[in-house]
């Protein structure tokens, strides 16, 4: 389990909880601006992808698009699981909460026994599932890698994130489909932005480690 503390530095986030500003190639990885209203954190995320771009060097980001539904972010989520099985490669998760992991440990045991690398990130901590690297997070409604996610370079770069735009009392409570939880998010395959994220949850990963778990 590898668990990321709060640092001297950071700010104040939404709802009181401290954040840290981890930057990786000039980029905020947390949604700014107005979280006290629905809107403002859908607003935030579009803003969060444009501020990416722009650090990208501006260009079009080939390969992306916008999701707003959870079927359609269920779809991308066992896609990308399918893609990844038997390859070598990494994968990061966010499940927001460690019950999420323990109710998927079926999927991430078969992942891991086909040799794809597992680092998963949530607060809390999950009964044991041997193999899988275990982020723990403080709570952070704002930061990337609090949200459910799914990150891997090979066998072909791709990116799913779901920033959760639902009220923040339900925030990785319910299931995805209950129709309280609203969600803004992106699937890509830009090699670049893909890149970026995995380079930023790299970083956060490597706050602390104590190896895979048994």
């Amino acid at each position: 389990m590898r668990t990321v503390g709060s640092r001297a530095g950071g700010e104040c986030g939404h709802h009181g909880a401290v954040r840290q500003v981890i930057e990786v190639g000039g980029v905020d990885w947390h949604r700014l601006g107005d979280g006290d209203s629905e809107a403002g954190r859908q607003a935030a995320v579009l803003d969060l992808l444009r501020r990416a771009q722009r650090e990208l060097g501006g260009g079009p980001l080939t390969g992306t698009r916008l999701l707003y539904h959870a079927r359609d972010m269920l779809a991308a989520t066992r896609e990308i699981e399918a893609a990844v099985r038997g390859a070598d490669t990494t994968l990061f998760v966010g499940f927001q909460r460690a019950e999420k992991l323990d109710g998927e440990a079926a999927t991430y045991r078969g992942l891991v026994a086909s040799g794809v690398r597992v680092v998963a990130f949530g607060t809390g901590e999950p009964g044991p599932l041997a193999g899988v690297d275990w982020v723990r997070l403080p709570e952070d409604q704002a930061a990337l890698q609090n949200q459910w996610l799914l990150v891997a370079e090979a066998p072909e770069p791709i990116a799913f994130v779901g920033f959760e735009t639902s009220e923040p009392e339900r925030f990785g409570l319910v299931e995805v489909t209950d129709p309280s939880r609203t969600f803004t998010g992106f699937v890509t395959g830009d090699r670049g932005l893909v890149r970026a994220v995995a380079e930023h949850l790299e970083s956060i990963g490597r706050e602390g480690v104590r190896g895979p778990r048994a």
